[in-house]
């Protein structure tokens, strides 16, 4: 997916030029790569900042446009104020569409997967991929299909089939899986009679006679 964005150059003049186009709501920048002479730049911090919306989702190309002229881009780095989050400055890639690049693509699960209708637990792996292809091969996002996915069954990266692209992990890398249940273990039943309290008859002893003192003898 590409989005075109409009930047403008300018010329740092004065120490306080960078504060004031951050004041006139203006995000400043630098553009840079494929042969080309570094170039000072600004974006309009609002048009920046759909354009961010879109990253947060999908991976986008940026046709970065100065003037006349369309520069295929990335976004390298994005500087922000660590208290507030304001965005201070931005660093744009010029690409050539003739050479690959590497970006980091969204994960999107498609359809429902059987295994979680008979009680599975779905546990995915990975959110993201890692790939490298050339500019105009680049996906948005990886689209991974679900829906034949059963309990105990697995999807690895070697099961995707998407071409023009290279990924960076080992193909047995496991994408998704569906756990089987867990079975949850009945307490033990107490056995039968089990805290009856049992009186045991209690025998009386037989009265111990007392020996019958002897008689004194007479004197």
């Amino acid at each position: 997916m590409k989005i075109e964005l409009m930047a403008y150059t300018y010329e740092r003049e004065k120490k306080g030029d960078v504060k004031r186009l951050r004041r006139d709501g203006k995000i400043p920048g630098i553009l840079y790569g494929h042969k080309e002479e570094n170039k000072r730049i600004y974006v309009i911090e609002k048009e920046f900042k759909k354009v961010l919306d879109v990253l947060k989702k999908e991976f986008v190309s940026i046709d970065l446009k100065i003037g006349d002229r369309v520069y295929p881009s990335l976004i390298k780095s994005i500087q922000q104020n660590p208290i507030d989050g304001k965005i201070l400055h931005v660093d744009f890639q010029h690409i050539s569409k003739k050479e690959k690049i590497k970006a980091t693509i969204p994960i999107h699960l498609v359809g429902e997967a059987p295994g979680v209708k008979k009680g599975g637990l779905l546990d995915q792996h990975l959110y993201e991929l890692t790939v490298r292809c050339l500019p105009d091969y680049m996906p948005s996002h990886i689209d991974v299909d679900i829906s034949k996915l059963d309990v105990g069954k697995t999807i690895h990266l070697k099961d995707l089939q998407i071409p023009n692209i290279e990924f960076e992990l080992k193909p047995d890398t496991p994408i998704i899986s569906i756990l089987a249940p867990r079975v949850e273990k009945a307490a033990p039943q107490p056995a039968p009679g089990a805290g009856e309290v049992k009186e045991e008859a209690k025998e009386e002893k037989p009265k111990e006679e007392k020996p019958a003192k002897e008689a004194q003898k007479e004197k």
